[in-house]
């Protein structure tokens, strides 16, 4: 056992402790402290979570409007909160509150019915709860170039495991409803159900088989 874990650390390197001092923004002084580094830790995912982008109010018009479908609305049910949580994949790291996907997956009946009650709570208030929304964001080193560079460091946002299983629900919801109104194009067919690449392959193939042979007359 002790010849595997010298083998990995020669692999990925010593175990870092504490806090890794980082650069400034213009790259001129290194930060040290913990109150500063956590601040221009916020400073970094603040400026990449936040880019500007432009949007264009016409493409709004240009969406076809469809009818009201009720099913939307309607109150979650239980077996809509299980089957997203059974959705949830194993070991991924917990959000701030610290409950993990394992916890919901081997819970009891009775923790189902909580979360539904949760649920149904806030399906009613129309309000997302601002914990669900928080994302607790690590960095990683990409083990490439100097790690005082914050660019040099992958940032990951664990989300709160329930907000993940309310959203999992909705997602669901709306995949259904898309794919029984059939609202995507052909050329999004990769993207539905029972659906993949190949039938957006073929579709694509076709399309430029045709444009060529018009463009041939």
């Amino acid at each position: 056992m002790k010849a595997v874990y010298e083998g990995l650390k020669a692999v990925y390197g010593a175990r870092d402790a504490g806090s890794v001092p980082i650069r400034s923004q213009d790259g001129n002084t290194v930060i040290s402290g913990r109150a500063g580094i956590l601040s221009r830790w916020a400073e970094h995912f603040s400026g990449v979570l936040n880019q500007v982008s432009a949007f264009y109010q016409t493409v709004m018009s240009e969406l076809p409007e469809w009818e009201t479908n009720e099913d939307l609305v309607r109150p979650l049910s239980e077996n809509e909160v299980q089957h997203a949580i059974n959705q949830l994949k194993l070991g991924k790291a917990a959000g701030a509150d610290g409950l993990s996907g394992e916890l919901f997956k081997i819970g009891s009946q009775d923790l189902t019915c909580i979360v539904v009650k949760l649920f149904d709570d806030i399906w009613q208030k129309r309000s997302v709860p601002q914990e669900f929304k928080d994302a607790l964001i690590v960095h990683i080193c990409k083990r490439k170039g100097d790690r005082s560079v914050c660019d040099n460091h992958r940032g990951i946002s664990l989300l709160s495991i329930p907000g993940k299983i309310l959203a999992c629900v909705i997602l669901n919801r709306l995949a259904k409803h898309v794919a029984d109104c059939d609202i995507l194009p052909e050329s999004q067919c990769m993207w539905l159900s029972q659906r993949s690449w190949h039938n957006g392959h073929d579709f694509y193939s076709s399309s430029v088989a045709g444009t060529v042979s018009r463009a041939a007359v």
